[in-house]
């Protein structure tokens, strides 16, 4: 038995589909992302991409939601990467493209405690790896967000923290507890990190998310914490806390840098407030009756 060698997309056009996507302002990660979808149907059909009908591309998409094997989400991400490489890179046009709808399942993340949160940072040994986990709950960051921060994104005055190339590039202020200002100018006394606040190996590089994500996961079991959650739940946490504390949710909207409304939405499903809130109303109609 002889493995085939699988089939990719030709250099050159994979060099050019990586110019038009970062032209394009897409991330790296992206990137990656839709050019792995490429090349997944070049593969399936054994095909290069001249020689791909658009009945090809019916089948393929049949073939792997009637099988499930991947979740909607990936399949968007297939279609959207296919769909760039064919109509930006090729110029062409493949109407199939315009049948598939991938439905989502919608999936409300758990959320920890205020006193889990602290149970769980408590737990944290490593005076780096604690504030990095600190900063992510309680500035609302998302862990590559975290990881990127340097000396110069904290501005101690206005008790503000600069995050810059979020989601979609785009940079944003949020607000920075005094408490916290205090430990990170401890730390900086103690540790003198040069560029990246958190710093791995080398002071000129930033820690590894791979390393904040392996002591969450560690103190998780330490202390006994049985939750599906993971560092992301420290930012959903942090927004449904706001919530439950009268934050507006447009305030928390800009704070944690979502486009639109409706993501952050999400997080009044989550509010304990918002529950509270709405069940003297439902007594009252319950009453009337």
């Amino acid at each position: 038995y002889i493995q085939e060698t699988p089939m990719k997309l030709d250099p050159r056009l994979a060099k050019r589909m990586i110019q038009d996507m970062t032209l394009s302002g897409l991330s790296p990660k992206t990137q990656a992302s839709y050019l792995n979808a490429v090349n997944r149907l070049i593969n399936h059909y054994q095909k290069f991409p001249k020689r791909l009908s658009s009945e090809d591309l019916r089948r393929y998409f049949v073939r792997l939601m009637e099988r499930k094997e991947v979740v909607p989400s990936t399949m968007a991400v297939y279609r959207a990467g296919i769909r760039f490489f064919v109509e930006k890179t090729l110029g062409k046009s493949w109407p199939a493209l315009d049948l598939f709808r991938f439905r989502r399942p919608r999936q409300l993340p758990d959320i920890l405690t205020v006193q889990e949160v602290k149970t769980i940072l408590d737990a944290v040994r490593v005076k780096r790896n604690q504030l990095c986990l600190k900063i992510i709950y309680a500035c609302g960051l998302r862990l590559a967000e975290a990881v990127s921060l340097t000396v110069s994104d904290i501005d101690g005055a206005r008790h503000l923290l600069k995050v810059c190339g979020g989601k979609g590039r785009k940079d944003r202020y949020v607000p920075i507890p005094e408490v916290l200002i205090e430990e990170l100018r401890d730390y900086w006394r103690t540790y003198r990190p040069i560029s990246f606040l958190f710093f791995g190996v080398h002071k000129s590089k930033r820690i590894r998310r791979a390393t904040i994500q392996k002591t969450f996961k560690l103190v998780l079991k330490e202390v006994g914490i049985t939750k599906k959650v993971s560092v992301h739940t420290l930012r959903h946490s942090y927004a449904t806390h706001l919530l439950d504390g009268g934050v507006g949710i447009r305030t928390i909207q800009e704070i944690l840098g979502h486009s639109s409304l409706a993501t952050t939405a999400i997080y009044a499903h989550l509010s304990e407030k918002t529950k509270s809130t709405a069940l003297p109303v439902v007594d009252n109609l319950m009453n009337s009756l």
